[in-house]
Parts: C-alpha cells; structure tokens; sequence
C-alpha cells in the first residue's frame, strides 16, 4: 500500500471517528478537558550523535478511548531509526487498559542500499497497560512483524514476535 493510500485512509478514518464522536450522547458528565493532547520526550544530548525522542498526538474520540499517531526517533554511532505508528487504546476501568496498532520503522543510515531505506520494517502489536500510581504506567505488548523488511529492530536481528514489557513515569 502506498504512502498517500495510507495517508488518505488515515484522514478518511479520522473524519468519520470526529463525526461519530459529535452525534454520540455520551454517559457521563461532559468536561472541560479537551479531547485532543500531545505528549513527548527528548533525552538531553550527552554527545554529537546520539539522541532519543518521541511524541504522540493523542484525540479522544469517545469515553474511554482514544486514537494516536505518533513518532520515534533514535540516533546513534550504529543506528538512526525514525519510527511513525498509529495506535487505538481502549480503557477498561480507570486503571487498566487495552491498545494496539501498526507501526513502520526506517533505517535512516541503511549504509550500501540506498539513504534512507525504500522498505520500512512494519509491525502490528497489541498489549495492556496498568495506570499504577499518578505518572506511573506499567506496559507489556506483544509486537509481530509484517511482511518482510531489510533490517529488524536493533538488537532483535533474527527474531520474528516479540514480547515488550516497560514502565513510563510522567513528570
């Protein structure tokens, strides 16, 4: 599928959730809060090189959930990656959630085959999230790639599904 292809099934996706979103009567009390939220990170630069960072643009389409595009960019002496995933996360009570989405990721080095690399390396994943304490969220998911790509995750060379667990503190 092509790069406009998924753009335009993107944007056809996010008029007919805002639509279905406004003709909806929702169960509780409407707030103040707005629908839509970005969040992200940048590690500081310890040298020239190396660097992490990541955002998502976050859009409360009914209560409960919620839809997210986001990126990824990782740099350093042996790697530059640029990740872009959507995602659909589903609220199961206040602390306990369900996500999944699709996931493309780029070799920006991909040295003697072309700069940045044509092929992305696409993954589906699915897993659950635990709100443990205010700005604390532990997650697990499992992560399988997609057709077939020119590289895999760095550290990952050989393996197909995978299976992530990490924690993410809000400050």
């Amino acid at each position: 599928m092509s790069n406009l292809r998924i753009f335009v099934v993107t944007v056809c996706c996010f008029s007919i959730l805002v639509k279905a979103q406004s003709q909806s009567k929702p169960t509780l009390p409407i707030s103040l809060e707005s629908p839509v939220y970005l969040v992200g990170f940048d590690y500081p630069s310890f040298d020239k090189i190396s660097n992490y960072a990541w955002f998502r643009f976050h859009y409360r389409v009914l209560e409960g959930t919620e839809i997210s595009l986001g990126g990824e960019h990782y740099r350093n002496y042996f790697a530059d990656r640029f990740t872009v995933s959507a995602q659909l996360k589903q609220n199961l009570n206040k602390e306990l959630y369900l996500f999944g989405g699709h996931q493309r990721e780029w070799d920006l080095l991909n040295k003697g085959r072309g700069y940045p690399n044509p092929i992305p390396l696409q993954e589906a994943y699915f897993g659950m999230g635990y709100d443990a304490a205010p700005g604390l969220m532990i997650e697990g998911r499992v992560v399988r790639p997609l057709g077939q790509g020119d590289f895999s995750k760095i550290g990952f060379d050989g393996f197909k599904t995978r299976v992530e667990m990490g924690t993410r503190i809000k400050f």
